[in-house]
């Protein structure tokens, strides 16, 4: 019996995963899909897996030493910037900032790296690539830095991967959540100096990159499927795609509630009831799709 397959992957993270961050997400989920009656109310938590199968991509190692070499330089001369007095007074608060920069943000450095880069997507395609052949509804979830991961992946290897073009395979959803991708879409070619082919927007020649591409299928997903695009107003890291975005991907932005403060609104999607009901609803037709509309 083919089932749906959800794999999540992380943001940014400040030291390495360990453990399932999935959890309550999951929960949130098979409590919506029994309402949708896609798994049975009377079904037992080892039946779940015959429904929906879970699993998620943790890449927090890939960079994470050379991360700590650079906190532990930072570290050993941060007295050049704060003194002793600075610590008692407003001052040394900015030199937890500059740790968490260097703990976090250096995630999004790291990732420009193609060496690390193809490391992190290599993880996810190891969780897709079991599913290519089985006729299971693949969908993908990333948050924030790996919303990022999820697209580019999703995106090359709907057009170069071999084993998935010979199984006319593509993921049936992206979901992505507290997404940068609109910032990321700045990002340009190192030898030619212009946009990288998968964030070219629609405003610029479709094939300006690649004349010889004839295949108006540019859609990281199925064409029955879609690619979500939530968003908190609060969650200053998420960005809206669709006008980005119109005319070459079928994205669309939904603004949801995740919190009033910004550090907390950009986290809680894993956590929220609306995010958890929109995927629930779109896995819900690829199950009836999968599963001959029973």
């Amino acid at each position: 019996m083919s089932k749906l397959v959800v794999i999540a992957v992380h943001g940014i993270s400040d030291s390495v995963l360990h453990g399932d961050y999935t959890h309550n997400f999951k929960n949130l989920l098979y409590e919506k899909l029994k309402r949708l009656k896609v798994i049975p109310n009377n079904a037992t938590q080892e039946e779940y897996d015959q429904y929906v199968a879970f699993d998620y991509v943790n890449y927090s190692d890939i960079g994470h030493p050379e991360e700590l070499h650079v906190l532990e330089a930072y570290t050993k001369e941060r007295n050049k910037l704060y003194n002793f007095l600075d610590q008692l007074i407003e001052r040394g608060g900015f030199d937890q900032v500059r740790r968490q920069i260097i703990t976090s943000l250096s995630d999004i450095m790291v990732y420009q790296s193609t060496k690390w880069r193809d490391q992190v997507r290599q993880r996810l395609l190891d969780k897709i690539n079991p599913f290519v052949n089985t006729g299971d509804a693949v969908s993908v979830v990333g948050h924030s830095l790996g919303s990022v991961v999820s697209f580019d992946t999703l995106y090359y290897n709907s057009r170069h991967n071999d084993s998935w073009k010979a199984a006319g395979f593509k993921p049936s959803n992206l979901f992505t959540v507290g997404s940068p991708i609109a910032l990321f879409s700045l990002e340009l070619e190192d030898d030619t100096g212009v946009q990288k082919p998968r964030y070219f927007t629609a405003a610029a020649t479709p094939n300006y990159l690649d004349p010889k591409n004839t295949n108006p299928d540019l859609d990281p997903v199925r064409n029955d499927g879609m690619w979500y695009n939530f968003m908190d107003a609060q969650d200053l890291i998420a960005y809206p795609l669709e006008v980005l975005f119109e005319g070459k991907f079928k994205v669309k932005d939904i603004l949801v509630q995740t919190g009033t403060n910004p550090l907390t609104a950009h986290t809680e999607y894993w956590n929220n009831n609306e995010v958890a009901q929109r995927i629930a609803e779109r896995l819900a037709l690829d199950y009836k799709r999968i599963s001959g509309g029973n």
